[in-house]
């Protein structure tokens, strides 16, 4: 198979473009991204012969001449850009996979599930570790309950660099756009950073204080998961990360409404993503990444819980990745293999636990060193 790593050579890409470098089932690898000095040094780190190309996706005829010859196209871009490439996918007649739309986006990107299903197309919405791991697990959940009634996903981290750990446009949109949350079988938006919470997570991340933030799980969950009535995603940044978070909003500096200075329109939010987006990134240092996913519901007429844990470490000494972007690129290169080995359980835009058999999922995640563990909570 020939799978293209898109957004390769970012610190998400890296992760993913190392798993597929090093895994016999995938006979092409190519690298495309907008920085082609920076692909280019980076395939030469990779094992085996791994070509590069460069591309701007905002030309979709120049995207679909690049990928038109991939089986799989996993594309590690920001978010924003995922209907995009999602269109090029359709004309290069190549299987498809993102990390995730923030919502909003995915909401989008479900609206072209039967162009897919039509062209026998399989594109994977939200395939890293939030989303993607998180909705494998809770499938995983799912399947051991007659019936299920409430998932709660809650992510938490330990160590690493002070700052952005991956896009800052990302992360601000994460603490500042109003987050989602289905309780009693209904859609409820509330505001940025409330529902604060203080829970515990595997060893050695411990206790962390999370609150809701806006994600992809909450644009399918409901609806995948039949019977479900509350479905909840709380994540845990480090605390300095969130009074950035903070202040630039009291300051009111994530505002949308443009502004004139120096001569110069452009809205206080613009100008804070280009200037987090100068800044370098962080190096890669020791971190651990961790979810938790309460699936509860009844078995046999009873009521039952379970509940599935992951933690994820750097990998400094052969791949110089942190924990970060392990946990979401790993994920992606694992189902890249299953779509190109004609693994999915159907065709069309879904999100994971749809397209996936989760124990398959977790099976060759655990051969990566990456193990979700299971408990019935009594």
């Amino acid at each position: 198979m020939k799978v293209t790593a898109l957004g390769g050579c970012g610190a998400m890409g890296r992760a993913t473009a190392w798993d597929l470098a090093e895994n016999s089932a995938v006979d092409d690898l190519l690298i495309a991204d907008a920085d082609i000095e920076s692909a280019e040094e980076f395939a030469a780190e990779l094992p085996g012969d791994v070509d590069t190309a460069q591309v701007d996706v905002t030309n979709h005829e120049d995207l679909v001449a690049v990928i038109e010859d991939s089986d799989v196209v996993a594309n590690a871009l920001p978010y924003l850009f995922n209907t995009d490439v999602m269109e090029a996918c359709l004309d290069a007649d190549a299987d498809y996979l993102d990390l995730g739309g923030l919502y909003h986006v995915t909401q989008d990107q479900l609206e072209y599930d039967a162009d897919f299903d039509e062209a026998d197309l399989v594109a994977v919405l939200g395939m890293g570790a939030s989303p993607g791991m998180t909705n494998v697990a809770a499938a995983k959940g799912v399947e051991q309950l007659d019936e299920v009634d409430e998932v709660h996903i809650r992510t938490g981290a330990k160590g690493g660099a002070e700052g952005f750990a991956y896009s800052a446009k990302t992360i601000l949109d994460e603490l500042t756009m109003e987050p989602i949350v289905y309780e009693d079988g209904e859609i409820e938006t509330l505001p940025a950073l409330s529902g604060r919470e203080r829970y515990e997570m595997p060893d050695p991340v411990g206790e962390v204080e999370g609150f809701h933030s806006i994600h992809s799980e909450l644009a399918t969950m409901p609806h995948t998961f039949d019977g479900v009535d509350t479905v909840d995603f709380r994540v845990a940044f480090a605390p300095s990360l969130v009074n950035i978070g903070e202040v630039l909003i009291n300051q009111g500096l994530t505002s949308e409404e443009e502004v004139e200075f120096a001569g110069a329109t452009f809205s206080p939010r613009e100008f804070i993503d280009w200037y987090f987006d100068q800044q370098p990134a962080p190096d890669a240092v020791e971190e651990w990444k961790s979810f938790r996913i309460d699936v509860e519901g009844t078995k046999d007429g009873e009521p039952a819980q379970y509940r599935y844990t992951v933690v994820v470490e750097s990998r400094l000494d052969d791949w110089g990745l942190k924990a970060t972007a392990v946990w979401t690129g790993v994920p992606m290169a694992v189902g890249a293999q299953l779509l190109g080995e004609g693994e999915a359980l159907t065709t069309g835009a879904k999100a994971p636990e749809e397209l996936f058999d989760p124990g398959q999922f977790i099976d060759e995640l655990a051969d990566r060193d990456i193990h979700i563990e299971a408990e019935r909570i009594e």
